[in-house]
């Protein structure tokens, strides 16, 4: 009988976890546009970041992680507001050759190398159906480890 009522603490312990567990998943905010705000606290977290606008008015966060440049363009916006896309671009005015791209991209995965204008590297991050405030930080994370990768790649 005590192995028993031991048996159903533990069983209650374990639903209650289960509960709370899927309380907080469902009270995790889910982002279905960009906001510059929340975009540019994470980059922070990762190095210097600053929130200014492009040429047309839209968010823009130049940055600096690992003493890498990049800037982080929004797209999609209506009326700078309302942004549906960021990239995490790097560019360097040095020669990067289209062989060397292609290297780079057959290696690599989640961040592409484009030869033009010097040597460029791009992250696509896309909010359409919802992007949560940890992938959003997972993905900056992502960026954030590569950029030993891009510095080697073009020296």
């Amino acid at each position: 009988m005590q192995f028993s009522r031991i048996l159903g603490a533990v069983g209650a312990v374990f639903v209650t976890c289960l509960t709370v567990s899927a309380t907080a998943q469902e009270q995790a905010e889910v982002y279905t546009i960009a906001d510059p705000e929340l975009v540019l606290e994470l980059a922070k977290g990762f190095g210097s970041a600053a929130l200014e606008k492009d040429s047309s008015g839209d968010p823009m966060i130049s940055g600096r992680v690992q003493g890498l440049k990049y800037v982080v363009w929004f797209y999609g916006c209506k009326e700078a507001v309302n942004c549906r896309s960021i990239q995490l671009s790097a560019g360097y005015t040095d020669e990067y050759s289209a062989d060397k791209a292609n290297e780079w991209n057959v290696k690599y995965r989640w961040i592409k190398a484009f030869e033009k204008d010097g040597s460029n590297f791009r992250m696509d991050i896309d909010f359409k159906g919802g992007i949560t405030r940890a992938n959003l930080e997972a993905q900056m994370a992502t960026w954030d480890s590569f950029v030993g990768d891009i510095k080697d790649s073009v020296e």
